[in-house]
């Protein structure tokens, strides 16, 4: 993996290119659009997989990163469409395949996306990843919660310790305050 934001256009090619292969797509006509995704990345978010196909009928690029999934179509001459899905936000994904080409249906509580005219092999190694990505970014989010909270509940804990000693008669009051002083300085 590169660093997409700093990234060469000849890096970005072969990117490109070991993206669309980890899920067996061919990319077609959205060269333009990936290169423009340096542009609108976040600090830290990684390029997972990308596919292409037509939504609205005008051919995307739906890019998976381990924030989110981000359509972007550039238009033939001019303009920009973005349409982006924060993974949290993805309540289910789909794909149906036919006999050359398939589709793939990404479900927010308000709003489904299909992206026809991907490449057959393509549409379950894609639904995978998003699968995946999405289970570790709401792991992530889990751990992000714990570890804000845990350091809540360990003062209280220590103040809870505290209280239960002074009334014991084993600190004073002045020893008592000094360690609670201590503690929420913490």
């Amino acid at each position: 993996m590169i660093n997409v934001k700093t990234a060469s256009i000849e890096e970005l090619k072969i990117e490109y290119k070991r993206l669309a292969k980890l899920v067996g797509d061919m990319p077609f006509g959205t060269k333009k659009e990936f290169y423009y995704l340096p542009a609108i990345l976040a600090d830290g978010e990684t390029p997972l997989a990308v596919v292409s196909g037509l939504m609205g009928g005008n051919t995307w690029l739906i890019t998976l990163t381990n924030y989110r999934i981000i359509f972007l179509d550039k238009g033939m001459v001019y303009g920009l469409k973005q349409v982006t899905l924060d993974l949290a936000s993805v309540i289910s994904v789909g794909g149906r395949t036919k006999m050359m080409i398939g589709s793939i249906t990404l479900s927010t509580a308000s709003q489904n996306y299909t992206i026809e005219n991907v490449m057959k092999g393509a549409v379950t190694p894609f639904t995978n990843m998003v699968n995946i990505a999405r289970e570790n970014h709401s792991k992530q989010l889990a751990m992000q919660q714990e570890s804000s909270a845990r350091p809540q509940y360990d003062v209280i804990t220590q103040l809870e310790k505290l209280a239960a000693l002074k009334e014991r008669g084993i600190l004073s009051d002045q020893e008592f305050s000094a360690q609670k002083e201590k503690i929420l300085a913490m």
